[in-house]
């Protein structure tokens, strides 16, 4: 093989990363010492198994990377034995790098396939002999998915190898001491690492009859490898990278990482001998096995259908009614689980709750609907809308610039009601009416003064409005520094801390975070605001998700800004937000514009002076005429939450999810694979808020796509979100199982360039994304029931069997 060329720079961490440096590196250092031996072992495994009687013609090599493993195979077995050899990758950069260092007489005979997806393979059936695929079963999320295509494009009579990592001792104690630093481990290493219990992929193997008459499915093979301490560094410094703390770092501070890492791996193995240990698996297709599997049966959705024909009369009532068998079943299972929930919530006031339904939300029970996406808007009251039909027939509102006296009283009724509810001093806090919270947003991202030496610090878990500020920020010269996620897609808050302490107080600095994550319901403490703002920092707080069942304690916590969408809280009228800003933080910010309303004088080339004259504090920010047709209508939705108690609606929404969660967890399919039904993202519940956030598993551990998951909950007038929800930081660090997914997927020969092939290749195959349940003002239990019965109903089924019950139903 040809040499790859080293970056030449004097540190490591001067270099630039980019997905091909990685491979260059992969290749240069790791290709010689760890996959060179195991592609030996593989092809003195496949030349043991060839049977004169039994000839093969071809070899089909997929997760090829750099070429190394296919080297030996062509050297070793196709030019000598005259066999096709087929290789492939899903990354085009690691084909690219392949083929500059491969030989010439390689290059010409090999297939090399780029953006080829070992889980969907674009071959005919029968059409190879044997697969092999060296260390790179960890990476496919679907197992099952790859066992099939494995079976599907072998002969009868064709073999699988592959290896993976079973135990590799530089990896592991690399992982450990990112996690240390870091608070959180690296992402390459955690899925290469993933299959030290190979499970996962001999199990998917047998479910496919690829196990059979195999004697050893799976072999534990050891080797040990020399790694330098230049190679060793290169190492760390290739999987800390897409850490986002260690990224974000300078050069020096990335190189006192490297040196802390590498002291302890010099005290754990002075030796620098690094022992590895990898299964060897194998697979074999035979002609039992290449007959279809008996497929699962369709969702069973008549449980759910039952219960949702049922009137809510009936439902509640605990009178005898003659019923059908079905329902009468359907009707027992509810009320014995509904007794259940009440004894397990004393405090959930049921007769208040169905009360409010009957009287503010009825149209849901007369249209049959399930409303589960309150973190997107809330349902509005029935007597909101009433009465602000009224006030409009019958008051003259006037545009408040041409002073309106109507229309001044309205506008000051619904500031004192923000005031009121949000407990806050309007001699400490302006409120600036706004469409929405990502309106408030802009306004603090325009108008702040960044500059060179500035940082704008903001949580992974952020709505994409929030992100959107970094793009300000960097056109003036601050610093963008991303705060990371756990497991638990909780702040890393060592990481926190040490972003904060390093602020230069000589510097105007934002830092940005939810009250309450609007993707997992995650409520991050608000400490945080007291000790950014003790560092030099102003504290922007999206409280959007937050404040619709939770009080925010001004008193307590003072943020300098706070975006709220006001639809979020009583549902009307859409397109109404605000900003909630400290006076003396708002004098800090400078509008880049200005428009009607906002300034009183501005001068021109008529004029011998330059100058401009805004209004007072909060006025100066306005762009134009404000909806002031919406404020009867928000004073008196914050006096009806007010009546309900902002406490209480939050109390029985948040006991809806607990119950929700506590159902859904248990639920094991009994065929199969025998999985759990549904993994649920996010810390205990303690720590979050009325939303859950999902992903529905099928009997074969895949994934069904949560658009389909949308698709089907729709047909029974469940409305939910799917998708990454406007927060792609939180649901991509939960989702992306597979470690360097997204670059391949996003760099293929077809790149993606616009968000309708994004939502195409990605997002709707389930690659990325989930489903979010979210309670709120107008929920019940039966709202928190359907959800479950539609949830059970994909139980002992696979993804293929709602495809085609949606296509059906289509």
């Amino acid at each position: 093989m040809n040499s790859t060329a080293k970056q030449s720079c004097k540190t490591v961490s001067e270099r630039k990363w980019t997905l091909s440096t990685f491979m260059e590196f992969y290749e240069r250092v790791l290709g010689p010492k760890l996959f060179k031996p195991y592609g030996e072992l593989l092809v003195r495994e496949i030349r043991k198994d060839i049977r004169p009687e039994a000839p093969i013609t071809n070899i089909l090599e997929v997760a090829c990377g750099t070429g190394r493993i296919t080297t030996h195979l062509y050297e070793d077995l196709a030019r000598p034995l005259n066999l096709k050899l087929v290789a492939t990758d899903l990354s085009k950069i690691a084909i690219d790098v392949c083929k500059t260092v491969v030989g010439d007489e390689l290059k010409r005979d090999v297939d090399f396939h780029a953006d080829v997806d070992m889980a969907d393979l674009p071959f005919s059936n029968d059409s190879f002999d044997i697969i092999v695929c060296g260390f790179g079963l960890m990476f496919p999320p679907d197992k099952t998915k790859v066992a099939r295509e494995f079976k599907r494009v072998l002969r009868p009579g064709g073999k699988i190898y592959g290896t993976v990592f079973h135990y590799n001792e530089l990896f592991g104690l690399t992982r450990e001491q990112s996690q240390k630093l870091f608070g959180t481990p690296s992402a390459v290493l955690d899925r290469a690492l993933s299959l030290t219990d190979h499970t996962a992929i001999t199990s998917a193997f047998s479910l496919e009859g690829l196990a059979r008459g195999v004697a050893e499915v799976a072999t534990s093979c050891p080797l040990s490898f020399f790694l330098g301490e230049e190679d060793t560094r290169e190492f760390i410094f290739n999987t800390c990278i897409l850490l986002e703390e260690f990224n974000q770092c300078d050069t020096p501070t990335r190189e006192a990482y490297l040196d802390t890492i590498l002291r302890e791996l010099r005290t754990r193995v002075p030796t620098q001998n690094y022992e590895v240990k990898a299964w060897l698996l194998r697979g074999a297709v035979d002609e039992a096995s290449k007959q279809t599997v008996a497929v699962s049966a369709l969702p069973d959705f008549n449980g759910l259908n039952s219960f949702r024909a049922m009137a809510p009369e009936l439902v509640e009532s605990r009178e005898k009614r003659l019923l059908s068998r079905a329902d009468a079943h359907a009707l027992r299972e509810y009320q014995t689980m509904k007794s259940a929930f009440l004894a397990a919530h004393p405090e959930y006031p049921d007769d208040e709750v169905e009360a409010l339904r009957r009287e503010e939300f009825s149209r849901l029970d007369a249209q049959s609907e399930t409303y589960l996406d309150h973190v997107g808007g809330a349902i509005a009251p029935e007597s909101l809308i009433d009465r602000d039909h009224q006030v409009l027939r019958n008051t003259i509102l006037g545009n408040p610039h041409t002073g309106s006296k109507a229309t001044e009283a309205a506008y000051e009724k619904a500031r004192s009601e923000i005031y009121r509810f949000f407990r806050c001093s309007p001699e400490e806090y302006e409120i600036i009416f706004t469409p929405n919270a990502s309106g408030a947003i802009r306004l603090v991202a325009e108008s702040f003064p960044f500059e060179s030496g500035s940082e704008f610090l903001l949580a992974k878990d952020n709505h994409t409005s929030i992100h959107g500020i970094r793009e300000f920020a960097k056109a003036r010269g601050a610093a963008v520094r991303y705060i990371p996620l756990n497991k638990e897609l909780l702040l890393v808050e060592s990481s926190l801390r040490r972003s904060l302490e390093k602020l230069d107080r000589n510097h105007a600095h934002l830092f940005a975070f939810p009250a309450q994550s609007n993707a997992t319901g995650v409520k991050h403490d608000l400490k945080w605001i007291k000790f950014a703002q003790e560092r030099g920092a102003m504290v922007l707080c999206d409280a959007a998700a937050f404040v619709p069942l939770s009080a925010f304690d001004f008193e307590t916590y003072q943020p300098d800004f706070v975006p709220v969408s006001l639809y979020k809280i009583f549902g009307y009228p859409t397109g109404s937000g605000c900003l909630i800003a400290k006076r003396d933080s708002l004098r800090k910010l400078t509008p880049p514009s200005f428009a009607g309303g906002a300034v009183c004088y501005y001068s021109g080339p008529w004029s011998p002076t330059d100058r401009l004259l805004h209004h007072d504090q909060g006025r100066q920010f306005e762009i134009g005429t404000p909806n002031y047709a919406s404020f009867h209508a928000i004073a008196y939705g914050f006096e009806f939450i007010s009546r309900l108690g902002v406490h209480n609606i939050g109390g029985r929404a948040k006991a809806l999810a607990r119950w929700l969660e506590t159902q859904l967890q248990p639920l094991q399919h009994e065929i199969k694979a025998k999985g759990p039904l549904c993994r649920i993202y996010g810390p205990a519940s303690e720590d979050k808020g009325a939303t859950v956030m999902l992903n529905l598993f099928d009997c074969y551990n895949s994934v069904f796509p949560h658009s389909q998951v949308k698709r089907a909950a729709e047909s029974f007038g469940i409305t939910l979100r799917n998708g990454c929800f406007c927060n792609l930081g939180a649901v991509q660090h939960a989702t992306y199982t597979t470690a360097g997914a997204e670059h391949c997927e996003l760099d293929k020969t077809k790149k993606i360039f616009d968000c309708r092939t994004f939502d195409d290749e990605i997002l709707n195959k389930g690659l990325c994304g989930a489903v979010r349940v979210s309670f709120g003002l107008g929920s019940n239990f039966r709202d928190a029931y359907r959800f479950y019965l539609f949830a059970k109903s994909l139980m002992n089924t696979e993804t293929s069997r709602l495809q085609d019950y949606l296509a059906a139903a289509s």
